[in-house]
């Protein structure tokens, strides 16, 4: 009788909301493996839980954005937790434990399934280090950035495997430790996303009322939200009917909305919080222009956010900060791109798509072209493939 396929997916963050762990465990679930997730409590959801053929068990320890201290506390609480549920689970045998950073040093909370043969694949979906720099503004050469390189590189060592969302995040972390080979799994929307945002183009570009542009993703001061709020005033001067919808939560909310009451434009922009991925397609079609604009720092300059993707397979015009990433894998024709922090760039580049609405058909028809290879169904592959390695040697 063929043994079970099992893998145990840890995450440091609430489960239902990570589009990327979410498909990694749904598809590994579709091809037959027995899945399951350790992360943080979700408000409202029962400990354990079952979806969608994963089960979920969930820590009683919450993510609360804070100080450095708080997210070491954090980081060591579900380490400590983790640990002792992997523990009383030697008897499931798991293959393969994947690990989703931050932190990076989770890995070592497997040690003794390790031992007992599972296989350890480490996920790095931001890079420690650069991300410090960037939210607390410490210096490359501090000790602090200096003991989270050295920790992401025994992490590394002590994974059998090490994936990343893109080719620039290889090439970072293989500068930090050449010998390693990392795998590629880019976060691709899937193409049920695809088809839900797509529409027919006499309908996107059907003259209506308003201009409305889109944000969905994190509210915090690297993402750059405030050069769109900022940027408002200009725009309502200008464009008949812009609005802007923000959607995501944040520790940035709060400010953004007394800065738009500050600047006369609270009744143009709109604050939506979190919502479930299953609402974004819609919000997609009924919007004129995406936007996604980060300020360049050492962790943004690395970025690849799947909400871009997402806009612009869906056949969405989109506004993107010039970064090293972004140029990396969207060409000028592809969308606008505009100066990172710079509000009367952003100004600029959304009156130009408003004014010239056969730029935007083109760049929406370019976009969907993407769609053929840009979506989950393809990085699928690679990653059941990779586990598939990974388990065969266990």
């Amino acid at each position: 009788m063929a043994r079970a396929k099992r893998i145990c997916h840890v995450l440091h963050g609430p489960y239902l909301t990570d589009p990327r762990v979410r498909r990694e465990a749904e598809a590994l679930a579709e091809a037959g493996w027995e899945v399951d997730v350790i992360c943080l409590h979700e408000d409202g959801k029962p400990r354990r839980d079952s979806v969608n053929n994963v089960r979920i068990l969930r820590l009683p320890l919450a993510r609360r954005r804070g100080s450095v201290v708080r997210y070491l506390f954090e980081y060591v609480a579900f380490f400590a937790m983790t640990a002792g549920v992997l523990v009383t689970r030697l008897t499931k045998r798991y293959q393969v434990i994947h690990v989703n950073n931050m932190p990076d040093f989770l890995v070592f909370a497997a040690i003794l399934p390790k031992l007992f043969g599972a296989k350890i694949l480490l996920d790095v979906h931001d890079p420690m280090p650069e991300l410090f720099q960037s939210k607390y503004g410490f210096s490359s050469s501090s000790f602090v950035i200096r003991f989270l390189r050295w920790q992401l590189k025994w992490s590394m060592r002590f994974a059998d495997a090490v994936m990343t969302v893109s080719d620039e995040m290889r090439r970072l972390l293989n500068e930090l430790l050449p010998a390693v080979e990392i795998s590629v799994v880019m976060n691709m929307p899937n193409a049920s996303f695809i088809n839900l945002g797509q529409i027919p183009e006499e309908k996107r570009f059907a003259n209506k009322n308003g201009f409305r542009l889109l944000y969905t993703g994190t509210v915090a001061e690297r993402y750059g939200v405030r050069v769109a709020v900022e940027a408002m005033p200009a725009l309502k001067k200008l464009i008949p009917g812009v609005s802007l919808c923000v959607v995501g939560s944040g520790d940035q909310i709060e400010e953004l909305k007394r800065l738009a009451q500050d600047l006369g434009v609270a009744d143009c922009i709109e604050f939506r919080g979190a919502l479930p991925w299953t609402e974004i397609p819609k919000l997609i079609q009924e919007s004129d222009l995406g936007v996604s604009v980060l300020l360049k720092d050492p962790h943004t300059d690395l970025c690849f956010t799947n909400k871009v993707v997402e806009y612009v397979t869906c056949g969405l015009p989109t506004v993107v900060s010039r970064t090293r990433t972004s140029e990396t894998y969207y060409s000028e024709d592809t969308v606008r791109f505009v100066e990172p922090g710079d509000v009367e760039s952003f100004v600029n580049a959304v009156l130009e798509l408003y004014q010239d609405p056969e730029k935007r058909k083109d760049m929406s028809r370019k976009g969907m072209v993407l769609a053929g290879k840009w979506n989950w169904d393809n990085e699928k592959a690679k990653y059941i493939q990779l586990v598939e390695k990974l388990a065969s040697s266990s």
